[in-house]
């Protein structure tokens, strides 16, 4: 009975081995197994697969807009005429000689410099202070954001409108405290029309610069502090030997955001002055927009924009050799 059984086994055991591959034919797929060096590459490569159709996208949207962009700095492209020629350096040359976009410069510059210092100062304060806060800093929290969470234009009209020297309400209460003698058109008047807007952009910043903060305070431990107080350090000495050192590379990484972000800024300059009056708050890119879509010279407005993306670029190289040297120490 046994010796039949093993028989049987021996046959079973013969019948599932492959049949012999005839000579001269191809070996079957399965029997070299083909597929499995199609998925080790996959595998090897599936960060690459998952990044294409980001980065594809990415080009779309930008590299071609600017590539876009420059070619038209190097033409004569205006929106009065339906062709265009290549002009070579000239949109640059009548740019640079051009002392309105100069003074454009420096206006864009006082107008990043000081709203940034603002954003980051009054953010920085809310951050220790909310930090301090045991109950209730949700609401707090929520309430101090809704200046980021309204749209541009809604802002921009809403201070346009209490800045008014008519019906506004800041002449108003100025008035009633005794620090003004008559009604100031803030947005209208040469010398008032800069801290205006700036005052604006930095109660419209500061919040994420204080979500971001609060975020990065989080992130100390508080053993530093507490071992402080234990040595006898006192508010200011923590926050200069603690607080500051702790916060450098969140502090770094929102100056360069907020000043990118400010620097290309529109839409709060043009909607409450458009860069008036008598050019008091033209910064680039409302220079750039009055060159391109009032006289409808694209090449130049195209010329005007490459200026901008150098300059910000340097920031860029700037912040990441100071973050380079940083991490090196």
């Amino acid at each position: 009975m046994t010796s039949r059984l093993d028989s049987a086994e021996r046959i079973d055991s013969r019948s599932e081995e492959p049949a012999p591959a005839l000579a001269g034919a191809p070996p079957s797929p399965g029997s070299r197994r083909w597929y499995r060096p199609i998925l080790r590459w996959l595998d090897r490569r599936t960060h690459v697969l998952l990044v294409i159709p980001g980065v594809a996208l990415l080009l779309g949207i930008v590299a071609y807009p600017v590539g876009f962009n420059v070619w038209n700095s190097f033409t004569d492209r205006n929106l009065s005429f339906p062709t265009s020629a290549w002009v070579g350096l000239a949109n640059y040359e009548r740019v640079l000689t051009d002392a309105a976009f100069f003074s454009a410069i420096t206006r864009t510059l006082v107008w990043t410099f000081t709203s940034v210092a603002g954003q980051l100062l009054l953010g920085f304060i809310g951050a220790i202070a909310l930090q301090a806060v045991r109950r209730g800093q949700g609401p707090l929290r929520l309430g101090l954001i809704i200046p980021w969470a309204f749209p541009s234009i809604v802002l921009a009209y809403s201070w346009k409108f209490m800045l008014d020297p008519i019906v506004g309400v800041v002449n108003d209460v100025f008035m009633r405290l005794g620090l003004i003698d008559q009604p100031v058109a803030w947005l209208g008047t040469e010398s008032t029309a800069m801290p205006a807007v700036v005052a604006m952009n930095i109660w419209f910043g500061f919040p994420f610069m204080m979500v971001a903060l609060l975020a990065g305070l989080q992130t100390i431990p508080v053993e530093h502090y507490e071992s402080a107080r234990v040595d006898g350090a006192n508010f200011w000495q923590e926050l200069r030997h603690i607080t500051l050192p702790g916060l450098r590379h969140v502090i770094g990484a929102l100056v360069v955001l907020r000043s990118i972000w400010v620097f290309n800024n529109f839409d709060f300059v043009y909607l409450t002055t458009g860069g008036g009056p008598i050019r008091a708050t033209e910064t680039l890119p409302v220079y750039a927009f009055q060159i391109g879509w009032t006289n409808y010279d694209i090449g130049r407005m195209a010329a005007v924009s490459v200026a901008m993306l150098g300059v910000l670029v340097v920031i860029v190289a700037v912040y990441l050799k100071v973050l380079r040297v940083d991490k090196e120490d």
